[in-house]
């Protein structure tokens, strides 16, 4: 058996999203960031990451974007023409259909949460760090209120990346769950 026929289509290109998304996702959060945080100068880390993040929430949306589709796609709800309808008919039964429902929910949640960090809150977030770094480099004590401020909408950017994390392991097991019988 060729690998085009275990893998037509759609479910190739969904297991290849969702393996870069969850890679990419998981090594920035847990290891990528924190090992540059421990080791890089303050103003060195802060430089590399109002660069490297716009980008990788930009590769997050997209990915997760295109995961929410292939996902509903790929689920037991595509024969209908609503998706909002679908999901809510059938998130409260016990059914295939409930786990799809809850799927698409989740890695739709997780799209809505990559979307907020790179179009609102990680704008945000790097102006904060701007006029903080700004301050300091002046050779004053930032406010409180610009260090809470920052602290506020990293820790807000933080969640919503949490959440995108989760959606996309959600959805890896998921997938195997569902493919498993093909294995």
């Amino acid at each position: 058996m060729a690998l085009t026929d275990f893998l037509p289509g759609l479910h190739g290109y969904h297991v290849l999203a969702l393996g870069t998304a969850t890679g990419m996702v998981l090594h920035t959060t847990f290891v990528t960031s924190l090992i540059q945080f421990k080791t890089l100068p303050k103003q060195t880390f802060s430089q590399l990451q109002s660069k490297q993040f716009p980008i990788y929430f930009a590769l997050s949306f997209g990915l997760t974007a295109f995961l929410t589709y292939s996902t509903y796609r790929l689920s037991h709800l595509n024969n209908n023409s609503d998706i909002l309808q679908a999901i809510s008919k059938n998130i409260a039964t016990s059914t295939a259909k409930s786990n799809d429902a809850w799927n698409v929910g989740a890695i739709a949640a997780g799209s809505l949460c990559a979307f907020a960090n790179w179009v609102v809150v990680g704008p945000a977030t790097r102006q904060a760090k701007v006029l903080r770094e700004q301050i300091e480099k002046s050779g004053a004590d930032a406010p409180k209120e610009v260090v809470r401020r920052f602290g506020r909408l990293h820790g807000i950017s933080s969640v919503l990346n949490l959440v995108v994390a989760g959606a996309l392991v959600s959805n890896c097991l998921w997938v195997g769950n569902k493919w498993s019988k093909y294995i």
